[in-house]
């Protein structure tokens, strides 16, 4: 912590003295507030953004040392709230030039009038037709990243104690969960524990949709016409709500599932209470970990064609339309460039290593040699994998319905005829909390906070940690914006905080003038450089109570200057002034503040109920280099 401490107590005369000559320094070249922490070493590349929500460092290093006049920049969401921040970046068509999109969160909203086709360059070849999810037209928009599947999970050891095989087809599947029930051991359960970050009633009856239905040819069309809009018939909703009857009547779906929550039904597993159960390679790692069982994987197995089939959970990639636009023929070019890169095998062992599947999605990509695998090796090498699918528009209607069916409550063509109220009326409309006159740039969202922590804290002045890019965050920091239009209740959460069901605390303080201007001049910090004592380079706050002008390559003591108090008045280093800010922003020890009682989450619900529209404030921070 010893430079860290220095360095805030540093510079104090200079500071004084750019309080004095505040006004006094010209402009320097101007910053995107959207990219701050872009190196400014390379302006001479071409420079492409990828809008993803996982870091891809590995794949980025290599990209780097392989195409040396492409700067490829992360702009990163790190939070919990990536479906609604996606959402809302398409919705808005705010993204980079490439996206990077979870499998799950691809049907939550149509993209595919904002992505290139990319069924004319040479890379779609490099996977499986079924992967690539081409349109009536042969239209492809996306290109899977690497592989990573969500499949049964079962126990080798007490399968071999038991000789119990391995079913090859749903009817054995069928049969087999009903002669472990028999034992005393419950031979299938599924999570349908309904959690606040996630809907497992709905979450298990779209896996059965995906198996019933989106292996079909016919009914992946019938799914993407219902995703863009048209009119359909919800037949093929019925056979999932069927294949869960039937799993009902065998004993593998009980009314008491929907009490018990996903890590409790891994710990059953655990236990040789559940002989088998749906999970991913993480949950088997976990098992085989602390266990002397093993277990491996199985397949799901599909009601309608009866064969073994895994869902992809991955990845997939796109590339912004706008690319397109006359003037942008060198961007396209090396946009082209990163998604081939992408679509090779060592591309997709990069992403690998960076955590985003289990192998390479390309034809003929070696399987790892993991006896996990074993069981599923024929449908990786067939590519018998699908995406689950969402049925976000019947949520108002699936979320409370599942339930009550299988209860013995509702029939399946009650459900249905609920859903197709829905479509004819659509959804309920969402409760506007405020407006925003504008769209807000990253660095205008978290003055926008700040001015909310101010108002709800009383003091005179907040500060809030800005994400940059390449997957940096300060304490509190989350890379998002506000957009123009009604603000919802999901918007609050989505800016307010990075985890669900933890909201940020916040803290207030009393400190000088000159101590305030210190901090601001050491800047934001996350949790790794306040562990390490030192800061991988300057990371201003976003502001409330506060006029200032950042220079982002100056050393400490001279990033901060032009620096007045909101109503005009200098600030003065001898006063006292009362300061809020997020718990864990500073180090441990560093300032003697109490809570403030109000999380950041409920007071930005605050502000935006109070004030009812919101502006971005576009003079109260200027960036210099």
């Amino acid at each position: 912590m010893k430079r860290y401490k220095k360095g805030f107590f540093t510079a104090v005369c200079l500071l004084t003295m750019i309080v004095i000559s505040a006004g006094c320094s010209t402009k320097a070249a101007e910053v995107d507030e959207d990219l701050l922490g872009v190196s400014q070493s390379d302006m001479d590349k071409v420079t492409i953004t990828i809008t993803c929500n996982s870091k891809l460092d590995h794949f980025a290093a290599a990209a780097a040392e392989r195409f040396p006049n492409i700067r490829l920049v992360q702009d990163c969401y790190t939070g919990q709230y990536r479906i609604s921040e996606h959402v809302a970046d398409i919705e808005h068509h705010d993204f980079g030039d490439l996206l990077m999109v979870k499998a799950g969160h691809i049907p939550k909203v149509n993209m595919s009038d904002q992505l290139i086709d990319l069924s004319t360059q040479p890379f779609p070849v490099n996977f499986n037709a079924n992967l690539l999810q081409a349109d009536e037209n042969g239209h492809i928009t996306l290109i899977p990243g690497p592989l990573s599947f969500n499949c049964n999970i079962y126990n080798k050891t007490l399968f071999e104690e038991n000789n119990w095989r391995v079913p090859e087809n749903y009817e054995e599947f069928v049969a087999l969960v009903q002669k472990i029930n028999r034992t005393g051991i419950r031979g299938l359960r599924n999570c349908y524990f309904d959690s606040a970050s996630q809907s497992y009633q709905i979450y298990q009856y779209s896996v059965f949709s995906a198996l019933d239905t989106l292996t079909q040819v016919d009914g992946q069309i019938w799914h993407n016409k219902l995703m863009s809009g048209e009119t359909v018939s919800l037949n093929p909703m019925k056979t999932a709500f069927e294949n869960m009857q039937r799993m009902m009547d065998i004993g593998a779906i009980k009314q008491e599932d929907m009490s018990v929550p996903f890590n409790e039904n891994i710990e059953a597993i655990a236990n040789r209470e559940v002989a088998i159960g749906g999970g991913e390679i993480d949950h088997i790692r976990t098992l085989n970990s602390s266990s002397k069982d093993t277990f491996c994987f199985m397949p799901h197995f599909s009601m309608t064609d009866g064969q073994g089939w895994l869902l992809n959970l991955g990845y997939f990639f796109g590339a912004n339309k706008d690319l397109q636009q006359p003037g942008n023929e060198k961007k396209l070019s090396a946009a082209m460039e990163i998604m081939n890169f992408i679509a090779s095998e060592e591309g997709q062992e990069l992403l690998v290593e960076d955590g985003l599947g289990m192998m390479p999605a390309t034809i003929d990509a070696e399987i790892p040699d993991d006896p996990a695998l074993a069981q599923i090796h024929t449908q990786i090498e067939s590519g018998r994998y699908i995406m689950r699918p969402t049925y976000d528009m019947f949520s108002s209607v699936l979320d409370t319905d599942i339930g009550a069916f299988i209860r013995g409550e509702l029939s399946s063509e009650e459900i249905l005829d609920r859903c197709s109220l829905v479509l004819k009326q659509g959804p309920p409309s969402v409760q506007s909390l405020g407006e925003a006159s504008d769209d807000f740039t990253i660095l205008q969202t978290g003055c926008l906070k700040a001015d909310a922590l101010r108002a709800a804290t009383n003091t005179d002045v907040s500060l809030i940690g800005i994400s940059e890019v390449d997957g940096y965050d300060p304490v509190g920091g989350i890379r998002t914006k506000l957009y123009k239009g009604s603000i919802a209740e999901d918007d609050i959460t989505r800016i307010a905080q990075p985890l669900m069901d933890v909201p940020l605390t916040t803290v207030r303080t009393s400190m000088t003038g000159k101590e305030l201007l210190s901090l601001l001049e050491y800047g934001a910090t996350s949790e790794t450089e306040q562990a390490d004592g030192k800061v991988s380079r300057f990371h201003p706050f976003a502001v409330s109570g506060l006029r200032l002008a950042y220079h982002l390559n100056r050393d400490e003591g001279e990033r901060v200057s032009a620096v007045t108090l909101e109503d005009g008045s200098k600030l003065k280093p001898e006063a006292t002034y009362t300061i809020s800010y997020i718990a864990g922003a500073f180090p441990k020890g560093k300032f003697d503040g109490k809570e403030a009682g109000i999380t950041l989450t409920d007071a930005l619900k605050k502000y935006i109920t109070t004030e009812k529209k919101v502006a971005p404030d576009k003079l109260r921070i200027q960036l210099n280099l």
